[in-house]
């Protein structure tokens, strides 16, 4: 501190004006310092860059394949329906180069789209047909009629994606007094609008939508419309869900709303025919589209005989006395079916890999016999299995269904279009489960040559290594590694581990700092936390079936042995090594993997319930002709008292794995490839790129160079700065 008065030319003084003139230094620069520090701290964070553990920058960097030699499923099924698409609105449906829409045109010559159309994305009450379609909607039908693509238009009425204020009075809806557009929500009853005024609405609103379709041109290009979607609730006694629209309404909303699509579209088709070339007195079946009820788990007996009995036999027009219209068949039976009011029926088929075909096709054996034509609207299929054998598996079911419903097309069954409900594994609502025939990059799979096969009639040929994606080793350390300008950060799902337990399920996590990784910048292993000794975990080997393998893992845990083995169905114990001195020790071991095998995971287990930590992981098979990959020897063996053992009982190096039944490994054979091996849901969106062995077959580990080249490059920024200034001054 300094006491007393400070003279003009003291060292004081001198002090405490350099002191000054700093400080209005720094707060005339301030904003630029500022900026310098802040560009500092971003190119740092830039190099650590996560992307919430995903990989999904990674996806977006990644550049498209072209579809150009690409046998197109358009072509390939003519003979029998049309190969459809659902894609929501992106910019480049006004760039048709763009590679995407460049693989529309190529496979598809049918077009859903997947939100545009919906309810709350065209309802506008303030127009005086309470329609308005979007830009989305209408670049997507530009696209389509231009390119001679046909669209389904998907959906008029719909209990979700609908704005609550089509229920409401004065188009005011309530939730506990306050204003909602929220549908879902509970509405409160005086808000509410009665049966008539909501009868209006709806009929205002098909017919809105009814005449922009058939004003702009497109109405030879819409094919079929879903006039209601997922209206079923099997919980109920008349099976039917109770929406606003059956709450209001009653359960006849169902027949009003395909009598003012029948009407609107009887109406326009007369009204604009000479648009079309068309006269209005004749054949108007070109500009008439067709009109479908759709819905999900539409394969399940219950539902399928809800759907018919609603559709089909209900009576709601009794004599037709309820209501008269141009619009209803003459000699009429009250049904919508009766009355000429449906067309056919959507089956949404969001399937799985295990899907009993037989059940999906007596469902649409069932629809077909009972309305007279069928479209499979939303299909995918899920992969319940983790690694590469997943497209084979996937190639295989796809191949079977498509065969099937080639078959029941040429047996009578009007099926007259199939859908797949996105473009490829990144544009899908099924994020983890890879359920389409492109990858992310748009690239083919095996169920996309699986699905050639089945329309061109020959035998499903593919084998399990025909649909490996990456046949590779895997060798892991778990670090971060750089893809092109991405950081990519592992996921314990990404690597390959899932849990494993019969009672219990643990949690599986990336651990920071615990590590075996030499010289690793951050160091990462995978922990399997738990509270109970059956709570495991295990890694997908499934692609390495029939194949000799060197196994290597290090693993850390306070529990006094770590074991492993192979999960196939069966339990398998290859080896257990002593522990319990929370140090790193390696289990390696060669071993043959079975032949033939569904799924094959490597497990771990210990004797008690501590935490297990498990780094730098390899996997490496045997090439034909060479020798197999060394066994490491643990560096801490015995160094906690307790035994290493072989559990193959024999005297070399190789173990032939087969079931032991007095394994202490049995308690958790039953969850191989059940749902609870799938509760770590965290892979990226490109099942291509996500796959975490292809990742992580060659590991790149970000090195500390990356990081101090970023430091020095945002502080030369900063001298850089101060050294022009003291040019400019001393100029």
């Amino acid at each position: 501190m300094i006491h007393g008065k400070i003279g003009s030319d003291g060292p004081q003084y001198i002090v405490l004006l350099r002191l000054r003139r700093f400080y209005r230094e720094m707060k005339r620069n301030l904003k630029k310092i500022t900026a310098f520090i802040l560009c500092m701290v971003l190119t740092v964070c830039a190099a650590f860059a996560t992307n919430s553990g995903s990989i999904n920058a990674l996806a977006a960097n990644q550049p498209y394949v072209e579809a150009e030699d690409f046998v197109g499923l358009k072509d390939a099924f003519a003979d029998y329906f049309k190969i459809g698409v659902a894609m929501p609105a992106v910019d480049n449906w006004y760039n048709s180069d763009s590679t995407r829409t460049q693989s529309v045109k190529k496979i598809f010559n049918s077009l859903t789209t997947e939100n545009e159309f919906k309810p709350d994305s065209n309802f506008n009450s303030s127009s005086e047909t309470l329609y308005k379609a979007g830009n989305g909607g209408n670049g997507m039908l530009k696209f389509c009629d231009e390119n001679g693509i046909k669209m389904r238009y998907h959906v008029l009425v719909w209990h979700s994606q609908i704005n609550a204020s089509i229920f409401g009075k004065d188009f005011k809806a309530t939730s506990a007094g306050k204003v909602t557009n929220d549908a879902n929500s509970t509405l409160d009853e005086d808000s509410l609008v009665d049966r008539d005024t909501l009868l209006d609405r709806l009929k205002t609103y098909i017919y809105g939508a009814m005449e922009y379709v058939y004003s702009n041109g497109y109405a030879d290009t819409v094919y079929a419309f879903d006039v209601v979607n997922e209206a079923v609730d099997e919980g109920k006694d008349d099976g039917l869900r109770r929406s606003y629209w059956y709450k209001i309404i009653g359960p006849d909303f169902l027949y009003f709303a395909f009598l003012y699509a029948r009407e609107a579209e009887m109406t326009y088709a007369k009204q604009y025919a000479a648009d079309y070339g068309l006269d209005p007195a004749g054949d108007l079946s070109s500009i008439t589209p067709k009109l479908f009820y759709n819905d999900y788990n539409e394969w399940f007996p219950a539902r399928v005989n809800i759907i018919i009995d609603f559709t089909t036999k209900r009576v709601y027009n009794e004599n037709q006395s309820v209501v008269k219209s141009f619009a209803i068949k003459e000699g009429g039976d009250g049904t919508m079916l009766g009355d000429g009011l449906i067309d056919g029926i959507g089956m949404q088929g969001h399937l799985s890999d295990t899907q009993n075909i037989d059940q999906y096709i007596s469902a649409l054996e069932k629809y077909n016999e009972a309305v007279g034509e069928v479209q499979i609207t939303e299909l995918d299929v899920g992969c319940t299995h983790h690694d590469e054998n997943r497209w084979f598996y996937q190639a295989k079911f796809y191949y079977e269904l498509f065969s099937r419903l080639v078959a029941a097309k040429e047996s009578g069954v009007n099926l007259s279009s199939v859908t797949l409900w996105g473009l490829s594994d990144s544009m899908t609502w099924r994020s983890g489960d890879d359920p389409l025939v492109l990858n992310g990059d748009l690239s083919k799979k095996a169920a996309y040559d699986a699905m050639l096969l089945a329309a061109e009639k020959k035998e499903f040929t593919l084998t399990l290594a025909d649909t490996m994606q990456n046949m590779a080793d895997i060798e892991m350390t778990f670090e971060p590694y750089k893809e092109g300008s991405a950081t990519v950060y592992y996921k314990p799902k990404t690597a390959g581990f899932y849990p494993r337990g019969t009672g219990h399920q643990p949690k599986l996590e990336m651990a920071p700092r615990v590590n075996h990784t030499p010289d690793a910048f951050i160091g990462y292993s995978v922990v399997c936390e738990r509270a109970e000794q059956d709570a495991t975990m295990m890694m997908e080997a499934s692609k390495f079936s029939g194949k000799n393998v060197t196994f290597t893992a290090y693993v850390k845990t306070t529990d006094k042995v770590v074991r492993i083995g192979l999960e196939t169905g069966e339990t398998i114990p290859l080896k257990e090594v002593a522990a319990g001195d929370d140090e790193w020790h390696v289990i390696s071991l060669n071993f043959d993997v079975p032949e033939g095998l569904n799924s094959v995971y490597v497990y771990f287990e210990t004797d008690g319930n501590a935490d297990l930590y498990v780094d730098d992981v390899s996997m490496i098979y045997t090439r034909d002709g060479e020798e197999p990959a060394p066994v490491v020897a643990d560096e801490n063996e015995g160094s906690s008292g307790t035994e290493v053992t072989d559990k193959s009982g024999s005297d070399d190096n190789t173990v032939t794995a087969a079931p032991n039944e007095n394994s202490a490994s049995d308690d958790a054979s039953q969850n191989g490839t059940g749902s609870n091996a799938s509760a770590d849901n965290s892979k990226a969106n490109d099942g291509n790129a996500a796959d975490g062995n292809a990742g992580g077959s060659k590991d790149k580990s970000i090195t500390r160079g990356a990081i101090a080249v970023a430091i020095v490059a945002a502080l030369a920024g900063v001298v850089v700065y101060f050294l022009k200034k003291r040019e400019k001054k001393q100029g």
